[in-house]
Formats: structure tokens, sequence, C-alpha cells
């Protein structure tokens, strides 16, 4: 069933190097209602936290922290100039993290609940490039604690983002069903979608009863996904991928299934089944995908109503299993 609105009213948008907050405002605004306030925010890193490496060819640190505060506030003057002229006028904010004496992750959480954001766009460049990494994904999504759009930098170098296809994955647990229904409510109607569901092979199961009970939770997760689709989109499909079955895991299945359906966009909740802690990501299957994805992720932090409808109403496998056996 169609949500009657988009579900993001208002948007903070940050972009590692600051070059690609348009492009990243731009890809955002798909996801959002069309008059929704939108925050640009540029952060000033502290020049003693930067890699060594990188620090031995630049000059003292106070010059280093007047010229990256100038280069920042450039940022945000043509970032705006440039939204004015689509006619749009975004909110501005630096953030000097030297001046904070806090963390990056700190300081856009406080960012956006001083903005009451309900979507957190962020660019970065993949976690590998420690000598430009101050924006991690992982530690944004745990720190703000709202729904996620993460685009990996490079893909900022095109004007418009493709989004044609989009790749939500379930679980079977009420936060899956609720990101289901968010992504439905924020995705253009004409976005392809498929939902999955990754079977884990790799899990030591040989007790057939137990393969039974794994394989009723496919098939109940996916039947429930098709109710809350509905009609949302003519173009949807349902399938479930399995994992290898030795050293594999759900979120690589995930990230391959991404690259050969050829999604343009990959849709997880935060918490699932396996993440038992109401705010960590580390180990857990979004921080995976947030760490290797190579296409935009986006990390639904679902309303509590969306969460708590979706528990009303979400299937009982063990009570169908039982009621077969």
């Amino acid at each position: 069933m169609k949500l009657p609105s988009k579900p993001f009213q208002r948007v903070v948008v940050t972009a590692e190097g600051g070059s690609g907050l348009v492009s990243l405002a731009a890809f955002a605004a798909r996801f959002a209602s069309r008059e929704a306030p939108m925050r640009l925010v540029e952060l000033i890193a502290d020049p003693g936290t930067l890699f060594p490496a990188l620090k031995l060819g630049l000059p003292e640190r106070a010059d280093t922290h007047a010229a990256m505060r100038r280069r920042a506030e450039l940022n945000l003057r043509v970032a705006a100039s440039a939204l004015a002229a689509a006619r749009r006028e975004p909110d501005l904010q630096l953030l000097d993290l030297a001046a904070l004496h806090t963390r990056a992750p700190s300081a856009l959480a406080r960012a956006a609940e001083s903005f009451r954001a309900d979507l957190v766009a962020l660019a970065a460049h993949h976690p590998g490039q420690h000598w430009a990494c101050r924006l991690d994904p992982e530690e944004i999504a745990c720190a703000t604690h709202r729904t996620l759009l993460y685009v990996p930098t490079q893909l900022l170098a095109l004007d418009d983002p493709p989004l044609a296809r989009a790749l939500i994955a379930v679980d079977g647990s009420a936060g899956a069903y609720a990101a289901l229904e968010l992504a439905i409510g924020c995705l253009p109607e004409e976005v392809e979608l498929k939902v999955i569901y990754v079977v884990d092979r790799a899990m030591p199961v040989r007790e057939p009863r137990l393969r039974h009970l794994l394989d009723a939770d496919c098939a109940a997760a996916l039947e429930r996904a098709e109710a809350l689709i509905g009609a949302a989109s003519a173009r949807v499909s349902l399938a479930a991928i399995a994992t290898h079955e030795q050293l594999d895991d759900v979120a690589s299945a995930m990230l391959r299934e991404a690259r050969g359906w050829g999604a343009d966009l990959l849709v997880i909740g935060l918490r699932g089944r396996r993440c038992r802690a109401q705010a960590t990501l580390p180990g857990s299957v979004a921080s995976h995908v947030l760490r290797d994805a190579l296409c935009p992720v986006l990390v639904a932090v679902p309303s509590k109503s969306l969460t708590d409808k979706a528990v009303a109403t979400a299937p009982s496998v063990r009570a169908t299993v039982s009621g077969t056996s």
C-alpha cells in the first residue's frame, strides 16, 4: 500500500570534502517531499587528526586550519548558489571539529537533531582511503540514528546518478518490514523494485526440521513483503537468494546480488534479527554493507509508528510451522 506522502520531510546533506554537495543534495531530494527543508553541512577536520603522512606536507597548524575553513565556506557558498538556481534555499551550517572538540559523528548527530532531520544524506570516500576518510558511514548511521542515505563519493561525478533499480533486503523482522514500507514511500514510482531474502547456507544446519524452519521463514518473509508492496510499483519481483555454503555471509550475498542485478540503490534496515543492540552497528549486516557497497545505500530507521505497525502485522513463522508439523 502506497504511503500517502513522502516519509522524509527534513534533510541534512553532507559530503566529504564538500565538492559533491550539490549533486548529493539533488539525489537526496528525490527521496524527500518536494518542499522538504534542507540543511547543507560542511565539516572542518582538526588538522591534528589528519593522517600523519598528509601532515608532513602541510604548513603550520593554524595556517592549515584557516585554509580549511576558507575552503569549507567557499564550498557552502557555491553549493547554496547552485541550489538557489534550482529554486531551493538551503540552510547552511559549518562544523569546526577543532573548535567543537568533538568528532564528526557526534557533531553531525547534533546538527541533525537541531534541524529535526529525518534523513541524513552522506557522501564519503571508501574507508580504505585513510588519507581522505573522516566521515565513516557506519559511525554516522550509529550516531545520528536516523535514516541514512550513503552515496560513495565517486558516484557524484555523475551529474544525475541513476535511480532505476532498487534492491530491498528483508529478513523477516519487524524492522525489515518497516524499512520496506519506508522505501516504498520514498522511492519514485517508476523505480523497479526487487525484494530479496538471504538464506544463510553457511550456517551449519543439518537437522531437517531446522532447515524446514528456515525455508518457512523465507517463504513467510517474502509473502509478507509482497502484501506490503501491493500495487506500489508495476515493476517488482521477489526472490530468495543464498550464501555460499562456506566462507560467506549475508551481507556479501546482498552485495553480490546488487552488483549482478545492476542495482542503483540497496535498501536495508539498521537493525535486523542479527543485531540485538539498540544502537550499535559494528559487525552487523548494515555495517558490512556500508563498508563495501559500490552503489548508494539507504539504511532505514523507520518511525516508531511504522515499526509498531510492522510488529502488529508480521506473520508468525513459528505458529505456521508448528501447525503443519
